[in-house]
Parts: C-alpha cells; sequence; structure tokens
C-alpha cells in the first residue's frame, strides 16, 4: 500500500513552497501510516536538516537509504546530514557510496573535498575538488 497521488503532490507542493509545518506535518503522517514509502522519508529528512534537528534528520535519511541502498542521493543526503552532525568518517562513507552509485556525482566529490580538506588530507582533498570540476565545470563551490 501507499498512499495516493495527491497526498505526496499536497506534500510536495507545501514543501517546495516553504510551507514546512505543514509539509512535516503531512510526511509524518505518511511515514507513520507507509512506513516503506521512501520519498516521505526523503522529505521528512529534508525538513529536518533544514530546520536544524540533524539527529532527526539523520534517522529519516537512514530510513530511506535502507528502503532503497542503490539511491545515490539518500546515501549524499545522509552524508551531508552526517557532515552536519560532525560524524566525518560516517559522511565520507556516504559521499563514497554515492559515489559508487553515480559516478558522476559532483557535489558528493565537492563534500569530500571539504571533509577532506578539514582532516588534512589536501591531496585527496585537492583531487576531489578537481573531479569535481571535471564533472561539472561550472561548479563555483568546487572552484572556490
Amino acid at each position: 500500500m501507499k498512499p495516493n497521488q495527491v497526498q505526496l503532490n499536497t506534500l510536495l507542493d507545501h514543501y517546495r513552497n516553504g510551507r514546512i509545518n505543514d509539509a512535516e506535518k503531512l510526511a509524518s503522517q505518511i511515514t507513520q501510516k507507509f512506513p516503506q514509502h521512501l520519498f516521505a522519508w526523503k522529505v521528512l529528512g529534508a525538513i529536518f536538516g533544514q530546520t536544524g534537528r540533524h539527529f532527526e534528520a539523520a534517522h529519516a535519511f537512514q530510513k530511506a537509504v535502507n528502503l532503497s541502498p542503490k539511491d545515490a542521493e539518500a546515501h549524499f543526503n545522509l552524508g551531508v546530514t552526517f557532515q552536519a552532525l560532525k560524524k566525518f568518517n560516517k559522511a565520507e562513507a556516504s559521499y563514497n557510496q554515492a559515489i559508487i552509485l553515480k559516478s558522476d556525482y559532483a557535489k558528493a566529490y565537492c563534500n569530500l573535498g571539504v571533509i577532506h580538506f578539514d582532516s588534512g588530507r589536501l591531496d585527496k582533498s585537492q583531487a576531489s575538488y578537481i573531479k569535481a570540476i571535471d564533472l561539472n565545470p561550472n561548479f563555483a563551490e568546487a572552484h572556490n
């Protein structure tokens, strides 16, 4: 069983239009009623991350990864959350998994570059940034 399309469209509309409280309420309802629904977990994780509730975001994104282990975006989002929680080894592992699943994931390479830089692994950092730029020459953050 899954939520109906009206619920999903409403959730997406709330989220895209900044009605975060409404989106959170609906995403929570959907994940409670349909705990295997990937999209609702991803939206809920994004909401938690945007509102600074990173532990809750990690739980939601981990649920998304568990539901869809081949979803590069889910691994990337989990990595962003781990990075916000300063769990850098876990963030690095998540970014690496995202890259394994999607070899052209420039954002994952860039974020990996940040982790390498912050941990003093400058050669790896540079290589990650270069790869991100090779994949997306207009990626300003990677150039910076």
